[in-house]
């Protein structure tokens, strides 16, 4: 019995197939969706720091304080504005490339990668420009200081108790902000950056139909 055995080739398990091209292609659905949810996250931020300017003083307003007081400079006012408009027109720009990579659109690296290098440029300007108009944006939060304590004050409060802050202890504390946080809008540009231009991903993605 054994020697009948013994005459069939011995032939090795069979395993499944390891197919790498399968697995490497679920990059461009993970940076895809993530994309896209960051995409909507800046569309939405932008749009609220383009109406930041007319909503604040609304609703500084609604709270009882004196909106005569609150004075923001016009040129402050133009670059919020602005750069909420300029900051939802490029989150537009990474929705597209986002959903035409989910797509597997050929153009979609392209359109990511010029998100990267346009948000960075961005991202260093506003820092500069966060700068440049620093005393505006003190002078502005005095205001609101000074318009709390006089709502206090009408309301029969002691407004010797609110924690008022000194103009320079506000502009060491925005310059603070400004150094750390407005770094941090370039951290997922430099990241996404990093994993679309690997090689092997832009030769597939110019296999891609459109």
């Amino acid at each position: 019995m054994n020697d009948a055995f013994s005459d069939r080739p011995a032939t090795p398990p069979v395993l499944p197939a390891d197919d790498l091209e399968a697995r490497s292609v679920r990059w461009p659905t993970v940076i895809g969706v993530i994309s896209l949810v960051y995409g909507i996250l800046a569309l939405i931020g932008n749009g609220c720091g383009a109406a930041s300017p007319f909503a604040t003083p609304f609703f500084l307003q609604m709270s009882g304080m004196d909106a005569e007081k609150l004075t923001m400079s016009p040129a402050l006012v133009w670059v919020q504005v602005g750069s909420g408009a300029i900051g939802m027109a490029i989150a537009i720009l990474l929705l597209t490339g986002s959903v035409g990579l989910l797509r597997r659109s050929t153009r979609s690296l392209g359109l990511l990668k010029a998100w990267v290098a346009i948000a960075i440029v961005t991202t260093i300007i506003g820092i500069g420009l966060g700068f440049f108009f620093l005393d505006a944006n003190v002078q502005y939060q005095l205001d609101i200081q000074d318009a709390t304590k006089a709502m206090i004050k009408d309301r029969g409060g002691d407004a010797s108790q609110f924690p008022a802050k000194t103009a320079e202890e506000i502009k060491s504390q925005s310059r603070i902000m400004l150094a750390v946080f407005g770094l941090l809008p370039m951290v997922y540009p430099v990241i996404l950056g990093f994993l679309i231009t690997s090689k092997s991903r832009s030769e597939q993605a110019m296999a891609w139909e459109e």
